[in-house]
């Protein structure tokens, strides 16, 4: 079945001297990576000592020929492998625009690596999916950097840059460009040849298979069986060894109280791993803790920092850890305390504001100085106003965050008592948030297309603001079967096939014009709103969402939301209500995420 196997850096998958053409099926589905993806793997590659594990991908060869180079089907892997592709395709166009005047050894490796990417054929060495236009705003990219080094495509996409292909190429290279909190960028021309000779060691496991049969085979069987042991596994067996061997016969009592730790982080093995690191990143700044040579615990050392942590003192790590793991508990399984009703809806907000620096912060401050109750709450929704600006405006970048949230604590560490506004000066100061402008920039921009999540806690957090009393509070984040049960709603639809009763509205009968506006306000703050019945709203005109009802109540914008008071009773939805409700959402989010 399987024809052969092998572990594979980047720099050998892609040599100049192997043409072979990775391509996937047209029947494969579109591209669907998002930021999170795109930011995984650019952090991943970047922190790492080089030879990062990506993953593994399953081929057939489709050539007939063997004389000529392999033209590869890409079964299971087209969207890790068009990502790494992307991922080249950025820091070729980065080296080239910062290329070194004159330095001719400069141009020979840019030449190097334009011919990993780009085959003798003039083709790029990795064709993606057909579907939902990524084949054509791929090779268009491909030609706006090299030119004539590629086949020009018959004509430029429409809408190229608002599909998921283009915009994680601009991930990238925005990424390569990005600048500190003073202004300075963060990687300059060796940086980055630097994070490319990481990327070309980064390895992969290619599998060859004779056929489809065989190829759908294993890719069921990889995703189906087996569970390999984890960073968490392997460092609980190296605690409970090292235990073992100091007191011989306390596997059992030192078994319990590991899993007293683990079973406070929840079986979500992503919290055990970010528990870990964050235990290390915040306590590190006492000595016993601190390792050597490891500034910041990351998914590639966490094993080794704590073998060195457990055969320094086991007994003394498993303590703390003991210790930590409660304090953590309690913020993250919130509801299953006796947390009063008000810290229950802090905890819950900054959960929804995906902010997980921030309990690395509230373990340290709670574990060193002892905080109550009404201290928690404080801080916490100063923490919300952080990474609620954060997620909007993408400012400070993710790849910052960790190391801002070490210095904050490295510095109140030497604070003597716990402060407020000591504690809330070093965050604002160390942590950099975004200002009001950028803020509300971001507010006023796509923020749908941006990032949904921040658009459900920046209507949230207006709703409740307006609402919310000590007998009234709605659960914005409520799930039913892991499902939420309120979501976003376009109050113009985004939806490319445009209603005719929405073109008249929307654009007095001018489809070019409805499309147009589709496409530049359809995602604004101001085109929408929370609802219970999405799916019973959906492309209905204006005047239906209005007056929606189920079993005799309103579901649609008369359902008594604060947020649609401007939309029960209004008689059009155009451009112009658009925008003035946009400005009016805007300078509420600022007045609420104020500091």
């Amino acid at each position: 079945m399987i024809q052969h196997t092998a572990n594979k850096p980047l720099t050998e998958l892609f040599a100049s001297e192997n043409q072979g053409h990775y391509y996937i099926p047209k029947y494969q589905r579109e591209y669907i990576w998002s930021k999170f993806n795109w930011e995984s793997l650019f952090d991943d590659v970047d922190e790492s000592q080089g030879g990062h594990f990506l993953g593994s991908i399953i081929c057939i060869n489709t050539q007939t020929d063997s004389l000529k180079a392999p033209i590869l089907e890409l079964v299971d892997g087209q969207q890790r492998m068009t990502t790494i592709s992307l991922f080249y395709l950025a820091i070729y166009h980065y080296l080239s625009k910062n290329l070194p005047l004159d330095n001719e050894e400069q141009k020979y490796k840019l030449f190097g690596l334009r011919q990993k990417i780009v085959l003798e054929n003039k083709k790029p060495r990795v064709t993606p999916s057909h579907s939902a236009g990524n084949f054509h705003d791929y090779n268009w990219m491909f030609y706006e950097v090299f030119g004539d080094g590629v086949n020009k495509p018959l004509e430029k996409p429409k809408f190229l840059g608002l599909r998921r292909m283009s915009k994680a190429f601009d991930y990238f290279f925005d990424r390569l460009n990005a600048e500190d909190g003073e202004g300075n960028p963060i990687f300059n021309y060796n940086k980055v040849q630097q994070l490319l000779s990481k990327l070309n060691s980064a390895t992969i496991v290619k599998i060859d298979v004779s056929n489809h049969s065989d190829a759908f085979t294993l890719f069921e069987t990889l995703n189906n069986r087996g569970v390999p042991l984890s960073a968490v596994d392997l460092i609980k067996n190296k605690l409970l060894g090292k235990l073992e061997k100091d007191h011989p016969n306390s596997i059992d009592i030192n078994f319990e109280r590991w899993s007293k730790v683990v079973n406070n982080l929840t079986d979500e093995y992503s919290v055990q791993e970010r528990f870990l690191r964050q235990f290390y990143n915040a306590f590190k700044v006492d000595s016993d803790i601190e390792v050597k040579r490891a500034p910041k615990a990351i998914k590639s050392n966490l094993i080794r920092i704590y073998e060195e942590l457990i055969d320094r003192d086991a007994e003394g790590i498993l303590q703390k850890l003991e210790e930590c793991s409660s304090i953590y508990s309690l913020n993250i399984e919130y509801e299953q305390g006796e947390n009063s009703k008000n810290l229950i809806y802090a905890l819950r907000n900054l959960e929804n504001v995906n902010a997980a620096d921030a309990y690395m912060l509230l373990m340290f401050l709670e574990k060193r100085f002892n905080i109550n109750e009404e201290q928690e709450i404080e801080l916490i929704d100063l923490l919300c106003k952080y990474f609620i600006r954060r997620n909007v405006t993408d400012f400070p970048g993710t790849r910052n965050l960790t190391n801002y949230f070490i210095e904050i604590i490295s510095e109140i560490s030497s604070h003597d008592h716990y402060d407020f506004n000591k504690v809330k000066e070093v965050i604002l100061r160390v942590g950099k948030p975004a200002d009001d402008e950028l803020f509300a920039k971001k507010l006023m921009g796509d923020i749908y297309e941006e990032n949904v999540g921040a658009v459900r806690f920046v209507l949230s957090s207006i709703e409740l603001s307006e609402t919310q009393t000590d007998e009234i509070y709605t659960n914005f984040y409520f799930r039913d079967k892991k499902k939420f049960i309120w979501t976003v709603e376009h109050i113009f639809p985004q939806g490319e096939n445009i209603p005719s009763f929405w073109v008249d509205m929307i654009a007095g009968g001018d489809v070019v014009e409805a499309r147009n506006i589709r496409s530049e306000y359809v995602h604004k703050l101001g085109n929408l709103t929370l609802t219970g019945h999405n799916s019973q709203l959906s492309n209905m005109s204006f005047e239906k969402k209005q007056n929606r009802t189920k079993d005799g109540k309103y579901i649609g914008f008369k359902n008594g939301l604060w947020l649609n008071q401007n939309l029960k009773d209004a008689t059009t939805w155009n451009k112009d209500s658009i925008i003035k409700r946009t400005e009016m959402l805007t300078e509420k989010a600022l007045k609420l995420f104020q500091f």
